[in-house]
């Protein structure tokens, strides 16, 4: 069987964020596509993380229950029926654009789609990671049964615990300020 894939055709992994999806463009949701999904997924997580934000500022974009027989969220369309609208780090419920540091440094972006055995999270609209954590955990499962997490992943050894996660799949998108205009 084919590997589980995530994937924008709005956002080249070798290449910049575009414009029109981050904060000095226009804000845009970008287009996001899956395939190749476990046999027996019966749900979506798609988060989006600010890799070099401080902790309590990473999550950018929450979706969950997201239905699989979706292709996918299309270029600031509407989510697919059934799927429900987390809350970011920012207290909103939305998706928060990547913004460039005014030190120019290069910001990395990670969209990771999460295939779970749950039909729904059982979650109202608004949910934050902590909480979609929590429903992924298995009831009654102690961590000493789950044998020792991976070493070198750290997305890894944080969905260690969270039994109900099937797969995960992920890409990353890149942005800064463009030092070359003045603006």
């Amino acid at each position: 069987m084919a590997e589980m894939k995530v994937f924008s055709t709005g956002i080249d992994p070798d290449d910049w964020i575009a414009r029109r999806f981050t904060q000095t463009g226009d804000g845009r949701t970008p287009p996001i596509f899956w395939q190749h999904l476990p046999t027996d997924t019966k749900s979506l997580i798609l988060l989006m993380e600010h890799r070099e934000a401080e902790p309590g500022r990473k999550v950018q974009w929450l979706i969950y229950d997201l239905p699989p027989a979706a292709e996918g969220i299309h270029e600031d369309g509407p989510l697919p029926d059934g799927a429900r609208l987390g809350r970011n780090d920012f207290g909103t419920m939305a998706y928060r654009p990547p913004e460039a540091g005014a030190d120019h440094q290069l910001q990395h972006y990670d969209f990771i789609l999460i295939a779970t055995d749950l039909p729904t999270l059982g979650l109202a609209e608004g949910a934050n990671w902590e909480s979609v954590k929590g429903r992924l955990r298995k009831g009654g499962q102690d961590s000493d049964q789950l044998g020792p997490p991976p070493a070198a992943d750290p997305r890894a050894r944080e969905f260690h615990p969270l039994g109900h996660i099937l797969d995960h799949a992920e890409f990353s998108g890149h942005f800064a300020l463009d030092t070359d205009k003045h603006v």
